[in-house]
């Protein structure tokens, strides 16, 4: 077995923070090497313990959970990031995804879902709750389409 993916853990809600560490730590092969109550404590946390991924919840005092992201991502760090919600809103999921996180996994999935999802994006792929996954599959070809038009594709006539 390898090294331990290690996990940071962003919630403003103790009791979340505390149940994910001790669900997570049951697995042998994850590691929950920090707790951030905010964005702000997340983004520095992440600086500092360089996880492998952070679960980051999208309602956060101080820096949401998208502001966060967004930082991560623009910083170059080479976190992946997890975002844990309870928002089965497609514009989030799609915002969130747009902006680079690798997975997203709704608060009221079963354990090993998020187990799951971890490992999945630890291994390079990325993870959408099952339940959205064929609303985000349905939106991306509806938005998709819109694109090429944008980018004037489909728009020169034949003789064109």
């Amino acid at each position: 077995m390898g090294e331990k993916i290690r996990i940071l853990i962003a919630d403003d809600h103790s009791l979340m923070r505390q149940g994910l560490k001790q669900i997570l730590e049951i697995e042998k092969e994850l590691d929950v090497i920090g707790l951030a109550v905010d964005g702000e404590d997340a983004l520095n946390k992440c600086l500092v313990l360089k996880p492998d991924i952070i679960l980051l919840d999208i309602n956060m005092p101080n820096m949401n959970g998208i502001q966060t992201l967004r930082r991560i991502k623009d910083m170059g760090l080479d976190t992946k990031v997890i975002m844990l919600t309870i928002h089965d809103d497609r514009e989030y999921l799609f915002e969130t995804v747009n902006i680079g996180a690798e997975g997203y996994v709704l608060k009221d999935a079963e354990a090993n879902s998020l187990i799951k999802a971890i490992k999945d994006v630890h291994s390079g792929e990325s993870y959408i709750h099952p339940s959205l996954a064929s609303e985000f599959v349905k939106e991306y070809k509806k938005r998709g389409k819109g694109t090429e038009k944008e980018l004037g594709k489909d728009t020169l006539t034949r003789r064109e």
